[in-house]
């Protein structure tokens, strides 16, 4: 009996081992198990899919705007008959020039422009000044916008300038 107390019992320290031994072996394996995993890149699965379904959803949507934008009814262009075109010959237009002119103008052109016509077309650059209470620069720098323009011309009379309006002006 004894010896089978004995054997009963050297089976149990040999199952004791046992057991110490696989749970050291798992223990061991757990730790390589985190030490590698330590090691390697995170792979975050969750946030990719995130990722993944928005950009799904955005091209959705911008697939189906695009698809409506392209299905919806475009009015057609018709073409025009001859017989529909109004013609304006140019002998039917009336155009005062001078009035076309003046709305081209800034405040100190017109009134310059303006003087010009109640003096018949001719006066004299100091006159101006003078008339329309200008001072010679402003005077000065509207002539010159106005020659620029082939509104008026200038030509040198003594110590002023002569300011004459355009041909095409006056007829």
């Amino acid at each position: 009996m004894q010896i089978e107390n004995s054997l009963t019992q050297m089976a149990l320290d040999e199952a004791i081992i046992i057991a110490l031994s696989s749970t050291m072996n798992m223990v061991l394996v757990q730790s390589l198990v985190q030490q590698m995993d330590q090691m390697m890149p995170h792979n975050d699965t969750g946030e990719n899919t995130t990722l993944l379904w928005i950009i799904i959803i955005l091209l959705l949507v911008i697939i189906a705007y695009l698809w409506f934008m392209g299905v919806r009814k475009k009015p057609q262009i018709l073409p025009i008959q001859e017989s529909e075109i109004n013609v304006i010959e140019p002998e039917t237009i009336e155009t005062d020039k001078i009035e076309v002119a003046l709305r081209l103008l800034n405040d100190n052109e017109k009134q310059i422009v303006q003087a010009l016509i109640e003096h018949r077309g001719t006066m004299l650059q100091k006159d101006i000044s003078n008339e329309l209470e200008m001072t010679r620069v402003q005077t000065h720098r509207a002539i010159q916008s106005l020659i620029e323009r082939d509104i008026v011309t200038s030509e040198d009379h003594f110590n002023t300038k002569k300011i004459t309006l355009a041909d095409w002006l006056i007829q």
